[in-house]
């Protein structure tokens, strides 16, 4: 059976497209001979990452991550045994998300105007929107 853990972060400065490139190329190379599949979303410093494959493996990986000195304030979301990966043929998919994206995502979802109005019943009973609510509240750039 496989396992996920997902994972937020924050990186110790802004990163520049150079410095997650280099990033998103050892990952993928790493990745791949550990038989490891994710993807990764970086905006502003704050990163949030999908891990899943063999267990102790991704467990291993989540560790170096979380020892990392690139890395702070790590905060492990969910880890389980899963029935099967959601993207078993990257080795990590990465996206940045743009300014104009977070713009669109404040329009969206109303939290990110005031992080502390509470969240509607939609977004308590929507994971995915819960998720996204956590990776922007943690991003103590915001």
């Amino acid at each position: 059976m496989e396992y996920c853990i997902v994972h937020l972060s924050s990186s110790t400065g802004i990163l520049s497209d150079d410095a997650l490139n280099r990033i998103l190329y050892h990952s993928q190379k790493n990745n791949r001979a550990l038989g490891i599949t994710g993807i990764l979303l970086y905006f502003d410093g704050c990163i949030i990452q999908v891990l899943k494959g063999p267990e102790e493996r991704v467990k291993a990986l989540y560790e170096v991550i979380r020892r990392d000195p690139q890395h702070t304030q790590v905060i492990k979301l969910y880890s389980d045994h899963i029935h099967h990966r959601s993207f078993s043929d990257w080795s990590m998919g990465y996206k940045t998300i743009s300014a104009r994206e977070v713009d669109h995502l404040k329009y969206e979802l109303s939290f990110m105007d005031g992080p502390f109005i509470p969240v509607s019943k939609e977004q308590a009973s929507n994971p995915i929107l819960s998720l996204v609510e956590v990776f922007y509240k943690s991003n103590y750039r915001n």
